[in-house]
């Protein structure tokens, strides 16, 4: 497609004969038949009038400039006067082009104004700040308020010892999970990086409401405070994430999920690109991988929709896919329609008191989790070092019918705590119920090393176990050596008892006379 620019290069330099007076050259006849197709179809307010009559005259030198001038309309008042378009024969001046250029933009329609959720079905209000208008929403949830069958009021009493050993880090250990900050963002992309915007942070912490005023003496406004910050068009992030700013200040701890490595490094960068201070580094709790050590044994996938269905027993209806969440909000920032956004804030919503709920049960495990799952718990404290807490688990486990699983975990730690006994009874029946190589190697090390049963330890190799095929070929002819000893020895005690006896004292009975002949020399 040819460009204006070169259409312009096309018409030659402009017609300075005007200003001197000298008449025109004629337009080639294409270029007069273009210019008359797009003189009709310009309104007709805008087709030439008996004063632009005057002025193609008065270009060819037919009338006086004077007669010329007064038949010249003048402008309209509150609008600037404009160049008229030229004689059929001559070409057009630049700033008839742009006139005509501007006359054809402006038929098309009017923008889309920008979308105000303040002022429609979205429940967020106003807050003028020093950085620009701040879009929050922010609610307080009741004490008996639960997501399925978990309170979210039992997120206040979780035991942070409890949540440290899961998450494998000490810091979390002397943090006040009453002050803590529950945080999930919803952005642009999923890719990360500077060009990755957070449009949605939903926040929430416990607030211990007033003075006691229920039935029974309680806080009668006890409960979590959810608040979420829209950005209602790029560019405004800053009064966002200075709100985001003052409420990690005043935070002991964050608590996301998979936040580690996508929602506080983003937020980071957010703050570097409008050159604010960043936030405070605070002990982090990502509650993904404290699911992924529990529950991995008995859910395939670990979301947090599918720990909202499996473990807590809420189902939600209506949501929003996580893949559809960039369009709905591209789609708000076009067209305004606040039906698009208004689901991913519900989900937004939704995610934030899913992690409150999971808190709960993860600060108290035994009185709240599956028996699949409190094997889980039960191995991961294990690895944290906990072992009489993780052996108390790992019974609660099995009696309450956990399975492989929970056999399993019982007995890591029976072996870490140095139980064989109890190690082996675990090992054994766990190889009864499933096949499994690395209950193999388990049981083949316990009668190797603790049972010296050599040929059950064989058996148990030669039926392969979790080790590389080297390590295999070298336990296998350790323990053929060892079975070999013993049947040496079982050879010698089945000879005749003179020479079993002569054959085993007979080197030592000389090395014993020698001594005594030597006292004799």
């Amino acid at each position: 497609m040819t460009s204006f620019k070169s259409k312009l290069a096309r018409l030659g330099p402009l017609p300075t004969e005007r200003r001197s007076g000298a008449p025109l050259a004629p337009a080639p006849a294409s270029h007069a038949r273009g210019v008359a197709a797009e003189e009709a179809q310009l309104p007709a307010a805008t087709t030439p009038s008996a004063a632009d009559a005057g002025e193609a005259a008065l270009a060819a030198g037919d009338v006086a400039p004077d007669a010329s001038e007064a038949a010249r309309p003048t402008a309209a008042p509150g609008r600037p006067a404009t160049s008229q378009p030229a004689a059929a024969g001559a070409r057009p001046s630049l700033d008839e082009l742009r006139e005509r250029i501007s006359r054809i933009v402006a038929r098309g329609a009017p923008p889309t104004p920008r979308a105000d959720p303040a002022r429609g079905e979205l429940p967020f209000h106003v807050e003028q700040t020093p950085g620009g208008p701040l879009y929050v929403s922010r609610t307080r949830s009741l004490a008996a308020a639960r997501v399925g069958r978990a309170p979210l009021v039992a997120a206040r009493d979780a035991d942070p010892a409890m949540l440290a050993l899961l998450a494998l880090d000490p810091a979390l250990a002397g943090c006040d999970v009453r002050r803590a900050l529950f945080l999930d963002t919803e952005t642009t992309g999923l890719a990360g990086g500077t060009g990755t915007v957070p449009f949605l942070i939903g926040l929430a912490w416990f607030d211990p409401g007033g003075a006691s005023a229920g039935p029974l003496g309680e806080p009668s406004s006890d409960g979590f405070v959810m608040e979420q910050l829209l950005l209602r068009r790029l560019g405004e992030e800053e009064p966002i994430l200075r709100r985001l700013a003052e409420r990690l200040a005043g935070a002991s701890m964050i608590i996301t999920y998979n936040g580690k490595a996508f929602d506080m490094p983003l937020l980071r960068t957010r703050y570097v690109m409008n050159r604010l201070p960043p936030p405070p580094e605070l002990p982090h709790l990502d509650l993904v991988h404290v699911a992924r050590r529990i529950h991995k044994a008995r859910l395939k996938t670990r979301t947090l929709i599918a720990l909202e269905h499996d473990v807590l027993g809420r189902v939600r209806v209506g949501d929003v896919p996580g893949g559809e969440i960039v369009a709905c909000y591209a789609h708000f920032l076009r067209t305004g329609d606040e039906d698009a956004l208004l689901g991913v804030v519900e989900h937004n919503a939704a995610d934030v008191l899913a992690m409150v709920a999971l808190v709960g049960l993860y600060g108290e495990p035994l009185g709240s989790l599956a028996a699949g799952d409190l094997a889980g718990v039960a191995a991961t404290l294990r690895r944290a070092g906990a072992l009489e807490r993780a052996a108390e688990l790992a019974d609660a486990a099995v009696e309450r019918g956990g399975g492989a699983a929970a056999r399993r975990a019982r007995g890591d730690i029976a072996k870490a705590r140095g139980d064989k006994a109890r190690a082996l009874s675990d090992y054994e029946a766990l190889a009864a119920e499933i096949d499994d190589p690395a209950v193999r190697l388990e049981l083949a090390k316990l009668y190797e090393h603790h049972v010296r049963a050599f040929a059950r330890a064989l058996e148990l190799a030669d039926q392969g176990t979790a080790e590389p095929e080297p390590a295999q070929a070298r336990r296998r002819a350790r323990l053929q050596r060892k079975i070999d000893r013993r049947s040496g020895g079982a050879a010698a005690l089945a000879l005749p008892f003179e020479q079993a006896e002569s054959a085993a004292a007979g080197p030592c009975s000389e090395r014993a006379a020698a001594p005594q002949r030597e006292g004799e020399e």
